[in-house]
């Protein structure tokens, strides 16, 4: 178990379930590259029609440019690879505490603990510095 704050149960969904999700989220996705089309469409277009030295440029690269673009991409890729290795900081979870904790630090019998978890209604006794000292149960 994976102590990630991303809560992770699609193992657990029915597989109608999953293939709903798949499809509503590629259907959205599609939605949301159709919605950039125009954009797309006319500044490529105008961009390729009305400027041709886009096209000799883009059509005329170097092989050593070329090398570059590509030796930089492997790079971003191989350095995002690692990213993903780094240890990441994890919570750590505090020790579960018993019931002889908390009778050791409110400095009570572990009875009476109990029997005010136990109580639907109960009145908790404070001295006047704010510490508890006594929890009366109450019979409902």
């Amino acid at each position: 178990m994976s102590n990630s704050l991303i809560i992770n149960i699609r193992q657990q969904l029915h597989w109608y379930q999953r293939f709903f999700s798949d499809s509503s989220t590629a259907l959205m996705w599609g939605m949301w590259l159709y919605l950039w089309r125009p954009l797309v469409v006319i500044t490529g277009a105008h961009a390729f029609s009305k400027q041709p030295f886009l096209v000799h440029f883009v059509t005329k690269i170097s092989p050593m440019t070329m090398g570059y673009i590509i030796v930089s991409v492997m790079c971003g890729a191989l350095a995002l690879l690692l990213w993903t290795l780094l240890p990441a900081r994890r919570i750590i979870p505090s020790p579960q505490k018993d019931l002889a904790d908390y009778a050791a630090h409110f400095q009570l019998p572990e009875q009476e603990i109990t029997a005010g978890r136990a109580a639907n209604i109960c009145t908790v006794h404070h001295d006047a510095y704010g510490r508890v000292i006594g929890i009366q149960p109450q019979q409902a």
